[in-house]
């Protein structure tokens, strides 16, 4: 199969916490369509000469609400691999919440204030 891109010669973490493995990546339509160790072909071909090749990195603890202002781009994160960030989770952040509907009238020992 010709795929639109393969990421061949590269050292290949998959995310399972299993040692890196030799291989290639195949992307077609903007997906992962095959991973594997035979060299694959594709349209385009990128040789990664045997640099890591990982999934995005899910930063979980981000300082991001205040910064999301004037760097959208979450610089560098994006540089490290990151592609995914959880934002607010400390409690603390200058951001303003999109508010939800406000509970009125609820009464004692329910929840009381904002639906975010």
């Amino acid at each position: 199969m010709n795929y639109d891109l393969v990421v061949k010669n590269a050292m290949i973490y998959d995310g399972t916490g299993s040692s890196a493995r030799p291989g290639s990546v195949a992307i077609s339509a903007g997906k992962i369509a095959a991973v594997d160790e035979a060299m694959l072909h594709g349209k385009r071909e990128i040789d990664a000469g045997g640099l890591a090749l990982a999934p995005g990195f899910i930063d979980i603890h981000t300082h991001f609400d205040a910064q999301v202002s004037w760097d959208p781009l979450f610089t560098p994160s994006c540089w490290h691999g990151v592609t995914t960030v959880l934002m607010g989770n400390c409690g603390v952040g200058v951001a303003v919440p999109r508010l939800g509907k406000t509970c009125d009238g609820v009464g004692p020992g329910q929840r009381r204030g904002d639906v975010l």
